[in-house]
């Protein structure tokens, strides 16, 4: 196994498949914020989330004062402590404190470098820090994170964040091989899992080998898997290949698993997958098909392209270099999930069918291409950052009428961020969506 996994990895770079460093996003900023990188992005934090070292993507931020000190942006809990929302200066080495105005920084919260002025090459973490939220250390250029050595909640090893007790890998930088020289990762044997979004921008890794010793947890040719086989936990995503199988046996697809994996364009199911959570594909953006077993159980797959449940009542996930420009939704619809459309390329209208109710969180974000969205008179909810980020998008075409419309629970920055001046047409006269 170790040595096929040598072999893929020796093969890949005398072909110079991957270049260290990788990646469109060259300063480490947020991707979202250029149109030539909106395929790059990141999904939104929504309710729910459990309290723990790691953060969870669904983990909404806590309520409290925001005020700013020096280069950083905090809130202020209420309880004699603080998390770091955002560093805003320009050095290449970030040492966030342990307290500020008389309050102990316990927590990073998610996506603290991005308004960073420069590239964050080293991050240094104080003994008061237990709470690192959701990707706070994404960074495209950051090379090692290191913690105090009086922390209990964290700890570095070879300037990679675990927790204090050795069982999560909880970051790995995104550019840690330009400090190794290598393009594969030895696991540490007691780490049993990986935190969401540990592995976000980092394009360069082709190969993680876990040790035998390792009781959670092995590798198949570079790819971690359960050490039950069941569950494929995290795949490299600077590995050259354009399309994967799953194997047979695997039950389980992670969260997160194939995130950034820019090379696959297709991947293959097998009738035993029965969960297959459409994070896991996130900026994947060669990704064209997603191909079910006609005999699996739980999904259905269109074509060989578009992922289903089952029943076909809901979309889970629809490629997001499918060259489609106008896409059929299947008729009997009555969800498009969450992330069900995120980052697609080439969608320019989305004609959502009547018998629609709900369109989930992030379903259509950072379609850069989309310029009009037909929606039924039958939808009831429209999710948190359902049509967020959508440059183009000028038109909704909504079948019921004005009242209709204003009557559908539409949740928090459903149409924000980059999102223009929105038009919409109902069946009685237009309505006029301010820029969110």
């Amino acid at each position: 196994m170790k040595k096929i996994a040598s072999l893929l990895l020796t093969a890949a770079i005398i072909l110079s498949l991957c270049a260290c460093g990788g990646g469109k996003d060259t300063d480490g900023s947020r991707p979202s914020v250029t149109k030539e990188n909106q395929a790059e992005t990141e999904p939104a934090r929504t309710d729910g989330g459990a309290g723990q070292v790691w953060g969870r993507s669904d983990e909404p931020m806590p309520a409290g004062r925001l005020f700013e000190s020096g280069d950083f942006k905090f809130l202020d809990l209420g309880d004699q402590t603080a998390y770091a929302l955002s560093y805003t200066g320009s050095d290449q080495e970030v040492v966030f404190p342990a307290d500020v105005d008389g309050l102990s920084v316990t927590g990073i919260w998610s996506y603290a470098l991005t308004d960073a002025g420069g590239p964050v090459r080293k991050v240094t973490l104080p003994a008061s820090v237990k709470k690192i939220a959701y990707c706070a250390l994404t960074k495209i250029g950051l090379t090692q994170i290191e913690v105090d050595v009086d922390n209990p909640y964290l700890r570095s090893v070879d300037g990679v964040l675990y927790s204090g007790d050795g069982k999560t890998l909880v970051c790995y930088p995104a550019d840690h091989c330009s400090l190794t020289g290598l393009l594969k990762f030895e696991l540490p044997d007691g780490v049993e899992s990986v935190a969401d979004g540990a592995f976000w921008y980092d394009y360069s890794l082709m190969v993680v080998e876990v040790g035998d010793g390792n009781g959670a947890l092995k590798d198949v040719d570079g790819v971690v898997y359960s050490k039950d086989g069941k569950r494929i936990v995290w795949f490299p995503a600077g590995k050259p290949y354009t399309f994967y199988n799953i194997p047979d046996g695997v039950t389980d697809i992670a969260p997160y698993a194939f995130v950034c994996a820019k090379n696959i364009t297709q991947f293959v199911f097998s009738a035993d997958v029965e969960n297959i959570p459409p994070t896991a594909f996130l900026n994947c953006t060669a990704l064209k098909h997603l191909t079910v077993d006609e005999n699996n159980k739980n999904y259905y797959s269109d074509e060989g392209k578009i992922l289903y449940t089952k029943d076909k009542t809901e979309l889970v996930f629809y490629p997001p270099s499918n060259p489609t420009t106008t896409f059929s939704f299947l008729d009997g619809m009555t969800k498009i999930g969450d992330y069900a459309c995120f980052g697609c390329k080439f969608m320019y209208k989305a004609p959502v069918p009547e018998g629609v109710t709900e369109i989930g969180f992030d379903a259509f974000k950072y379609c850069d291409w989309l310029r009009e969205a037909d929606l039924p008179a039958s939808l009831k909810r429209i999710g948190e950052n359902a049509f967020a980020d959508c440059r183009d998008l000028t038109l909704i075409n909504f079948a019921g009428t004005a009242a209709e419309w204003e009557e559908i629970e539409k949740l928090p920055h459903w149409n924000s961020g980059a999102t223009p001046e929105i038009t919409v047409r109902c069946s009685d006269g237009e309505i006029v969506l301010p820029d969110a």
